[in-house]
């Protein structure tokens, strides 16, 4: 069996391993496979997360294709994240998040 994987360069590639997370290529997040709020959302109605679901052999993957980590399934990946780069800390992510003005 072949499964669909995005790898770091955002393009999807055939592997013979399933992915180890999850993700929706529309909003640039990714997850766990069990994550609660993809399971809710690929069991809605509106079928328009499921065109848009990618998988990740890795976490290092879905950073480098410019995804940033769920708040539900990865709240202390989400946190760093959230709170944006600092002066003289490592910041993994590629997509910052937006900050609020005024």
């Amino acid at each position: 069996m072949a499964y669909r994987l995005t790898g770091p360069d955002g393009k999807i590639d055939e592997s013979k391993n399933p992915g180890k997370l999850g993700g929706n290529g529309e909003a640039h997040i990714y997850g766990k496979l069990d994550c609660p709020s993809a399971a809710r959302a690929l069991t809605a109605i509106d079928a328009r997360y499921r065109l848009h679901r990618v998988f990740f052999a890795s976490e290092e993957d879905a950073i480098a294709a410019g995804y940033r980590p769920c708040g539900t399934c990865m709240p202390e990946a989400y946190v760093t994240w959230k709170r944006g780069p600092k002066t003289g800390t490592p910041y993994r992510w590629q997509r910052q998040p937006k900050t609020r003005s005024g």
